[in-house]
Formats: structure tokens, C-alpha cells, sequence
């Protein structure tokens, strides 16, 4: 009974989500069927599913879209865990098979749309069982900017930058990557209001892009092909943070969910050799100190793109024969 009151006030709480922002969306079916799967997973996070009830309700979300469905499942954990008042955290109860990235982004979202019920605690105190809490923090705090851009459909600097637990930087980065997600959801196929977007705040246009690589990337798992059409309708100036925000979604999809890696072998190219680049580095993703490592190998590929066209594979050094 709690459980299914529960529900309905969350969904009373973001019936607004699927809707904000559509007047100026090229797409909304795209947007809808994203949500769907996402409160689908609210749904069994708030109920508290777990064992095969759980693993057979996964197994009917489309693969491309399974990554939303856990993320709905974090933010109902989420939810679950703060309104029964909870000690500790609610990620020892998570029930994904993977999807640590997709259960920080869930939480994010959980914490950004809250009130008037609780929030989940960023104390790291209560994390101290959790080795990637500290490092992935920022992903925390992108789902919270999702959530609020999402929500009111505009982007109001002065609000994002008061969400709470901003510590440093690195934080504030991860703030504005969750605004470009966001931004994705509001404008989808609308380059005209995602460069505008851009153009307005030139200081976090760098994040803001590759926040929109990676929702163009993981919302379009199902059409890759349209992957970098959309990237090619945003200015160019834009298109290396695109390149790496796709770099990162397909990481973080990899390291999520190793189910993904067969799907992903039959996905055409250009980011075949995204997906490649991605793959050779995919073990050293591992351990404190891999967003760096990421940023830095991200980077450093992307640069040797021509525009949107891979870099062409170095040819071997033909072999002299000696002189006579």
C-alpha cells in the first residue's frame, strides 16, 4: 500500500517531465519512449523488486533503452530509501547488474526533484562502503541538474549553481554536463535552440556539449546511424566535445553493462572506431583516478578526427630491401 502510494505521488510530483519543454522538441516520441522506460523503473524501485521479478521485467525493456530503465530504478530506491528514513545508503540495495553510473545519475534525479519529501544524504560518512563515491560524485550532481532543467525548461544559471554539494570544479563540470543531457530531452533534433543554448553560455559550453553527445548517443542506441547526423546540424566549433561525450557514453555503456558489447559490435560506421577506441581502453577504466584517465584518452582521440571523419588508420612503414 505504501509502495503504490508512493507511486503516485512521484508521478503526480514529475508528470510535467515527458512534456516540459515539447513546444520546441523535433521529436517527442523519442522523449516519451525514454520516459517511459525510465518511470517503468521508477515503478520497481519503489516497489523494491528484486530476484527473478526484477530480471524478468528487465528482460522486457528494449536493450537500447534498458540503461534509462535502471535509472529509474535507482531514483524509485532512492526515493524508497529517504521516505522510509533509512540509515546508511541506498546503493547496497541496488539491484542492477552494473549500471553504477546509471545509479549516481538516478540518485541526482531523485535529489533534484525531492522536495517536499527528502533528499538522499551526500554525507560521505554514509559512503564509506562505496570506493567510487568520491570519484563519480559529479555524476551525482549531473543528474540533479538534469532533473531541474527538465522540469522547469530553462536553463537558470544562479539555480544550478546553488544546487547543494557543489564542492569544487570538477563538481561544477558535472553540473553543466547533466544541463547538456537535459537540453537534449527539451530540444531533441532541434539544432536551431540546442546552438542557442550553447552560444548563451559560452563559460560551460564545453561540458554542456559533451553532456549532449552523450544523451544523443545513448537515446539513439537503437538508430545509431542518426548519431552523428545530429552532431553534424550543431557548429562545428562544438563538434570534438561532441566526439568526446559520445566517447564517454559508450564507455560508461561498456562498463555498465558487459551485455552491450555484442550489440555494439554491429554498430556502423563512424563509431565503429569510436566504439574501438573505447574497447582498447576499456581496462584501464579501472581503479581511482579513471575520469582522468578517461578526459585525457577521450581527448587525445577526438583531437585526430577531420570534422566528424575518424582518424585513417596509420599505414606500416614498407620494408626496404637492403641495397646491393
Amino acid at each position: 500500500m505504501f509502495s503504490a502510494a508512493l507511486d503516485w505521488a512521484i508521478r503526480l510530483r514529475i508528470r510535467g517531465l515527458g512534456r516540459a519543454g515539447q513546444r520546441d522538441s523535433k521529436d517527442p516520441v523519442l522523449v516519451g519512449e525514454v520516459y517511459r522506460y525510465f518511470k517503468a523503473g521508477i515503478t520497481s524501485g519503489l516497489r523494491g523488486l528484486k530476484g527473478p521479478q526484477l530480471t524478468a521485467l528487465e528482460a522486457s525493456v528494449p536493450w537500447p533503452r534498458r540503461l534509462f530503465f535502471w535509472e529509474g530504478n535507482a531514483f524509485g530506491r532512492c526515493c524508497r530509501h529517504a521516505c522510509l528514513g533509512r540509515q546508511g545508503n541506498p546503493f547496497t540495495h541496488f539491484q542492477g547488474p552494473g549500471f553504477r553510473f546509471m545509479f549516481w545519475t538516478g540518485l541526482g534525479f531523485w535529489n533534484g526533484v525531492s522536495k517536499p519529501f527528502p533528499a538522499i544524504s551526500l554525507d560521505p560518512a554514509r559512503w564509506t562502503d562505496v570506493a567510487e563515491f568520491e570519484e563519480e560524485y559529479p555524476l551525482i550532481l549531473g543528474g540533479s541538474s538534469f532533473a531541474m532543467v527538465a522540469q522547469t525548461a530553462s536553463l537558470d544559471k544562479a539555480r544550478l549553481e546553488a544546487i547543494p554539494g557543489i564542492r569544487n570544479s570538477s563538481d561544477l563540470d558535472g553540473i553543466y554536463v547533466g544541463v547538456g543531457r537535459a537540453l537534449w530531452f527539451l530540444y531533441p533534433r532541434n539544432p536551431a535552440k540546442l546552438s542557442a543554448a550553447l552560444d548563451a553560455h559560452p563559460d560551460h559550453a564545453q561540458h554542456i556539449a559533451r553532456g549532449l553527445g552523450i544523451a544523443i548517443t545513448l537515446t539513439q542506441l537503437g538508430t545509431p546511424a542518426r548519431v552523428f547526423q545530429e552532431f553534424a546540424t550543431l557548429p562545428k566549433v562544438h563538434w570534438q566535445d561532441l566526439l568526446a561525450g559520445s566517447f564517454m557514453a559508450f564507455t560508461c555503456l561498456l562498463m555498465d553493462d558487459v551485455r552491450a558489447a555484442e550489440p555494439l559490435s554491429r554498430f556502423p560506421a563512424p563509431l565503429d572506431t569510436m566504439i574501438a577506441e573505447t574497447q582498447s581502453h576499456i581496462k584501464s577504466f579501472a581503479g581511482p583516478g579513471w575520469t582522468r584517465r578517461l578526459q585525457e584518452v577521450g581527448l587525445r582521440h577526438t583531437a585526430l578526427w577531420n570534422g566528424l571523419q575518424p582518424p585513417t588508420p596509420a599505414r606500416a612503414t614498407p620494408i626496404l630491401a637492403p641495397a646491393r
